[in-house]
């Protein structure tokens, strides 16, 4: 990799070193040891996709890490504030070194610059985004207005982002994976018993509904239910036949090692279709190599 040219006159000795940064250093770029650097056990992104990383490596092999990562002294090492991404994919690629800007920060001002940088690159999931607000909220005790102040963001956008924490937790999961949509978390909160979301998250995702679908749905099944005596234009999938399809995608999940769906048309009948995501041509070829033993 290319050295950065900024704090190169003590030597690059220097700059590898874990013995600290020098004062006039301090906000400049310069090259750590990739093992001297930790990831941040509090940072607000949980998920990274490993295709994503391995065509981020495979950039950085050919072009280097355009854009420091921030880091905090730990100890003998440093702690990832911003990068973690970046730190990964930098690994994978085999560097021994990253670009990286040092900076001195207390517990908070680390959370806020994680979650604002993976805000500025859409990052985050919803999920990820909501539990990251929280804990600024409630650790560091910070209101609302002063997160949307900080953020950038107007406070509606923070209150709604919060909200989502309110769904049932058993639907967590599906908005990480992306089979629930933000917008779809917004129209299944407008139930408030659980078991009531749990039941039309299923609906929403079984028949694959758009977000404008499912807030038809959720209107006529809150008439419905306003209303016992209107009928009903279409049955209710059996509970047994939810959790029979969600077993069974499960298992096409962990034998395949793709994101799998099963879309019912028709409960009674037992018809539908299996939806199997794939990245590119070479993942298609392995599914294909898999699905043809």
């Amino acid at each position: 990799m290319t050295t950065s040219k900024t704090g190169l006159g003590k030597g690059l000795g220097a700059l590898l070193s874990t013995d600290g940064i020098p004062e006039n250093q301090r906000d400049s770029v310069v090259e750590l040891k990739i093992n001297d650097i930790s990831p941040n056990q509090g940072q607000p992104r949980k998920n990274f996709n490993e295709e994503s990383l391995k065509e981020l490596s495979a950039s950085i092999e050919q072009n280097g890490v355009i854009q420091p990562i921030i880091v905090q002294r730990k100890g003998n090492g440093y702690l990832i504030v911003a990068g973690e991404r970046r730190w990964r994919a930098a690994r994978i690629a085999g560097l021994k070194v990253i670009p990286a800007i040092v900076r001195d920060l207390t517990d908070k001002e680390i959370m806020e610059q994680a979650l604002i940088e993976n805000l500025q690159r859409e990052d985050l999931n919803p999920l990820e985004e909501a539990l990251a607000m929280q804990s600024l909220l409630k650790t560091h005790k910070m209101t609302q207005e002063q997160l949307a102040l900080k953020l950038g963001k107007p406070r509606a956008t923070i209150a709604n982002a919060l909200r989502l924490l309110n769904l049932d937790e058993s639907l967590h999961e599906f908005i990480v994976r992306g089979d629930l949509s933000a917008g779809h978390a917004k129209v299944i909160l407008s139930l408030k018993d659980k078991e009531d979301q749990r039941k039309v998250a299923d609906e929403i995702m079984a028949k694959d509904m758009s977000v404008r679908q499912a807030e038809e749905y959720v209107r006529r099944y809150i008439e419905n239910q306003e209303n016992p005596k209107v009928t009903k234009t279409k049955q209710d999938i059996d509970p047994r036949v939810k959790q029979s399809t969600r077993e069974v995608e499960t298992k096409l999940k962990k034998h395949l090692g793709s994101k799998v769906r099963i879309k019912l048309a028709d409960a009674k009948l037992g018809k539908g279709k299996i939806v199997i995501d794939y990245n590119d041509y070479e993942d298609l070829d392995r599914l294909i190599e898999i699905l043809g033993e």
